[in-house]
């Protein structure tokens, strides 16, 4: 992508979705770009008729890097081109990179990526919600009269629901922005697991550069020094709808679980509809904690793919933690069935 005219990219992302706003932020971040490669381009006669989108990380094991990886994400090619041009864009991003990875993805993702990928694991996200007010309830209605009325009743959609009301913040901290206490945690506890390590330059890059976002650190104040902590963040368009990541000691769900009540008051006091959470089908003690919480599953999966890049001997096992800074898909709330007139 680098060789490729940026006016060029953004006009052909703009037709798929993508706001000009998004994809200068998205691709062009010159800081944090640095140097790597962040897509590939098809161009046919002096246009851009096809695109895939790689977004940057390093995959670590035992707190030591151990590949230079990319998530990859918006996916399309011009339905004039011929055949097989989605394809090639995937085969020319392995070459980039040691490993190409996408979690969910769209149409082409699911559709294409089984072939190539080294290894898929079809229900390997889990996505959970707690409807915190009536309005939550509105987008699962089958599309109808009722269902658009429903919809423009502010006041039925902010009716809380019964369990959340005595929920305490006492003894946390909840600030907005990317606070130093929250990144000193970032990638602090090192794991065997083969996992992604998210330094403070990606989740500012996700989370604060973002024009579509804003957020919030949140940690237990008494802790020194800080062992685990969380961020949460909401669209800058709708705040009805929110997002939480854990970070730091994954294993300690006693202050998890003190996080977590916090944070579903502060949300619901922010007028928050519903709070969303993702886990890995493996993080079976955090998806119980957040199931006591009143974290309802949702039924729908996330499939989660691995393809060797110029690594041949990279491993292709599964990250045994997956959230919503996977890819990109901290800023996609439509995913949490967002819709444009809500």
């Amino acid at each position: 992508m680098s060789e490729a005219d940026p006016v060029a990219v953004k006009k052909y992302l703009s037709g798929h979705e993508v706001e000009p706003e998004i994809a200068d932020w998205k691709y062009f971040d010159s800081n944090f770009n640095s140097d790597r490669e962040r897509g590939v381009v098809w161009v046919r006669e002096g246009r851009v008729a096809g695109f895939l989108g790689l977004i940057p990380f390093c995959v670590e094991r035992g707190g030591v890097s151990a590949a230079q990886c990319a998530w990859s994400c918006d996916w399309s090619v011009d339905p004039l081109e011929a055949g097989g041009m989605g394809l090639m864009l995937a085969k020319r991003a392995c070459g980039l990179y040691d490993g190409i990875f996408n979690i969910g993805g769209n149409e082409n993702t699911r559709r294409i990526f089984p072939r190539l990928a080294d290894r898929t694991v079809p229900d390997a996200a889990v996505n959970l919600v707690l409807p915190l007010r009536l309005g939550s309830t509105f987008p699962l209605l089958p599309p109808g009269i009722l269902k658009r009325a429903l919809s423009r009743q502010r006041l039925l959609q902010q009716i809380p629901v019964h369990w959340v009301r005595d929920r305490r913040r006492i003894g946390v901290s909840i600030e907005p922005g990317l606070s130093p206490r929250v990144i000193s945690v970032l990638g602090a506890e090192a794991s065997r697991d083969w996992q992604p390590f998210y330094d403070t330059e990606y989740v500012n890059w996700q989370l604060v550069r973002c024009p579509a976002v804003k957020c919030w650190s949140c940690w237990i104040s008494s802790d020194s020094p800080l062992r685990t902590a969380a961020l949460i963040w909401t669209s800058r368009s709708f705040s009805g709808y929110w997002r939480l990541f854990f970070c730091g000691a994954m294993t300690d769900l006693e202050r998890i679980e003190v996080l977590t009540g916090a944070i579903v008051s502060f949300v619901h006091d922010q007028k928050g509809i519903a709070l969303f959470g993702m886990a890995s089908h493996l993080e079976t003690g955090l998806m119980d904690l957040l199931a006591r919480q009143g974290f309802l599953r949702r039924r729908t999966k996330l499939p989660f793919y691995v393809m060797r890049g110029r690594n041949r001997e990279l491993p292709v096992d599964e990250f045994k933690s997956l959230n919503f800074l996977d890819a990109d898909l901290a800023y996609r709330f439509e995913s949490d069935f967002l819709s444009k007139d809500q």
